[in-house]
């Protein structure tokens, strides 16, 4: 499912500000308060030390902070299996993302040799450790039958439960369950619910589905402005297929049949949007249709290039 990613930027920051160990005494705390603050205003350097010195001490939770910097390549070398290799003792010691994050390592072959039965065994430990987008993503593995024997109605069940203690990426898996009507029966306006649910939290995945819905008012009163706001929170948070969606709006918000160029405002957001599009659209096929855009775009109205520039120049793009 597209909303279960783990994108592990954001996973740091989670667990930077979100978690502390069961465990933890209150001078771990205290340490992994520091660690967190210097690695607010990136002096890695103090936060790695802090937190190999938790490490070494035993504390359950920091090998889980201390992999992500490794996974990330935060103030080191980036180390996807020795990243593992961290999760893998934070799992030892009881920590409940460190035994999710090591199932992530299992399922997406990264660190360690793809086991879909080994993560499926890890998920379940890391739910039973209270680890709450552990639920989801063994659920995706119900779902697709990976490691497991298939059962879709497992699947909706699982990521419920994610989902209902607020996992952003768990209420968009269930959106979306509900948008194709896998393991659920496909319900329209409760996929939209949940869209907005994890859109609320900056989930760019579920803005992206929420614009399209409101697009073609599926489940939804039919709204392109809104659907538009909904694809600009998808581009800032990331959503590589965002930018040529909006790209297509301002297009044809510039295009007036009794104009004889397009207007300045809207078409300099089609040439802004397309050009980043061009940049981070996996797929080659809107690639080469936001570039189209662009190409007619400018040919009519050479004078947006100035704006466009501007644009490109003082906003910094999303982070893809």
């Amino acid at each position: 499912m597209v909303g279960t990613q783990h994108l592990r930027c954001v996973a740091l920051l989670m667990l930077f500000t979100g978690i502390t160990g069961a465990n933890a005494s209150e001078s771990d705390s205290d340490a992994i308060a520091r660690a967190v603050a210097a690695n607010t205003v990136k002096d890695y350097a103090a936060s790695i030390a802090i937190f190999r010195n938790l490490v070494d001490q035993g504390n359950a939770a920091a090998p889980a902070m201390l992999g992500l910097m490794y996974w990330a390549g935060a103030g080191v070398q980036r180390d996807h299996r020795y990243a593992c290799d961290l999760y893998a003792l934070a799992e030892q010691r009881g920590d409940p993302k460190g035994t999710e994050l090591l199932a992530d390592c299992f399922f997406k072959g990264d660190g360690r040799d793809q086991d879909y039965a080994q993560s499926a065994v890890l998920y379940g430990r890391a739910s039973e450790r209270g680890e709450a987008i552990a639920d989801c993503a063994l659920g995706n593995q119900y779902l697709h039958g990976l490691g497991v024997v298939q059962n879709q109605a497992k699947a909706a069940v699982l990521c419920r439960h994610s989902a209902d203690r607020g996992v952003a990426d768990a209420q968009t898996d269930l959106g979306q369950m509900y948008l194709l009507g896998e393991g659920v029966e496909r319900n329209f306006p409760e996929a939209a619910s949940w869209f907005q649910k994890a859109v609320a939290q900056g989930q760019a995945n579920a803005a992206l589905m929420l614009g399209k819905m409101l697009w073609n008012g599926d489940g939804v009163d039919r709204d392109h402005e809104q659907a538009a706001k909904m694809w600009r929170v998808a581009a800032e948070h990331g959503n590589p297929a965002a930018p040529g969606l909006l790209a297509k709006y301002y297009f044809a918000a510039a295009i007036i049949p009794a104009e004889k160029r397009p207007l300045a405002e809207p078409g300099s957001r089609a040439v802004y949007w397309g050009i980043i599009a061009t940049r981070v659209d996996p797929d080659s096929t809107a690639r080469a249709a936001s570039q189209k855009l662009v190409d007619m775009l400018m040919a009519a109205a050479p004078d947006l290039k100035p704006t466009v520039d501007a644009m490109l120049a003082a906003a910094v793009p999303p982070s893809f």
